[in-house]
């Protein structure tokens, strides 16, 4: 979506989305919710290696916080688009949709975060810093939480070669400062997901931490992916999350593709379709270990 209609009135993108921001913080407010704002309007345009703007808003809500927040934003018109669990492989984020204010990513962790995303979120918000947003201040991360966030998103969006955001971030950052960083990822619990962005994964190589991050690297197939996340998965309880979601059927994303809602027959064909492509990948990884 490019653009949104308030009263007869085409309003861009770039400020749909900054003033989705505004209205997530005053109802945060109101509610007594603690949340940062990040990526997007709320960086710091020093810090931004590219020039593209998001299409949506994100904000990391204190953990503690994040049932009271969903209800507020249920209360106030905003419907759940994918759950916690049906995003990504790190299960952090959910999306939410708003008919004036577009799309919003809660995040109840950050990926690369998620040891104890509490007491990570407690060391960004102790330092945070305040941005106006739509003309609202809004709390976001320092400059160099902004910087760390940022390579953890790089380290697992890119789709090939360096991310620009690892440029301004890391390559062009001092000796100094790069110093500072490894500290505060060491303090929010985000070493490892630091040294994938920056190309050190191998120093962790074979530890239930890096596991997601070496399918990010590697750019492994989705069979890997799952074998991954039942890997970094911690406990029994999780790991049976895991392996009972990987044979389900994302309906959010067959709703997507189909451009309605599903139907029962739909999402058998897609749960076949699912476990026919687990099959070939399996097929193919037994083809590749006979031939070495």
């Amino acid at each position: 979506m490019s653009e949104a209609v308030t009263e007869g009135q085409l309003v861009p993108l770039r400020v749909r989305v900054e003033l989705a921001h505004a209205a997530v913080q005053r109802l945060a407010e109101s509610c007594g919710v603690d949340l940062l704002h990040v990526k997007g309007p709320a960086v710091d345009p020093g810090l931004r290696g590219h020039d593209g703007r998001g299409t949506d808003a994100d904000v990391l809500v204190r953990p503690a916080h994040v049932r009271r927040f969903l209800a507020a934003l249920h209360a106030h018109g905003w419907r759940t688009e994918t759950t916690f669990g049906a995003g990504s492989a790190f299960d952090h984020a959910a999306n939410l949709y708003h008919s004036s204010w577009g799309l919003l990513d809660v995040h109840r962790l950050f990926p690369g975060m998620d040891r104890d995303p509490a007491a990570a979120f407690e060391v960004l918000w102790a330092e945070r810093v305040c941005r106006d947003l739509g003309h609202v201040p809004c709390p976001v991360p320092s400059p160099l939480g902004q910087s760390l966030l940022l390579l953890l998103h790089a380290a697992r969006t890119r789709t090939g070669g360096v991310h620009p955001d690892v440029g301004p971030n890391w390559t062009l950052r001092t000796e100094d400062e790069r110093r500072h960083l490894r500290t505060l990822a060491e303090r929010t619990g985000a070493t490892v997901g630091l040294a994938a962005a920056t190309g050190e994964l191998g120093v962790h190589a074979g530890s239930r931490e890096a596991a997601l991050w070496e399918v990010f690297a590697g750019d492994d197939d989705r069979l890997g992916e799952w074998r991954a996340r039942w890997r970094s998965a911690r406990g029994p309880a999780a790991k049976a999350s895991v392996a009972v979601r990987s044979l389900g059927v994302n309906r959010y994303y067959l709703r997507q593709r189909l451009g309605r809602e599903p139907r029962g027959a739909d999402v058998a064909l897609a749960f076949v379709h699912r476990l026919g492509t687990g099959t070939r990948a399996l097929v193919v990884r037994g083809a590749r270990r006979v031939r070495r």
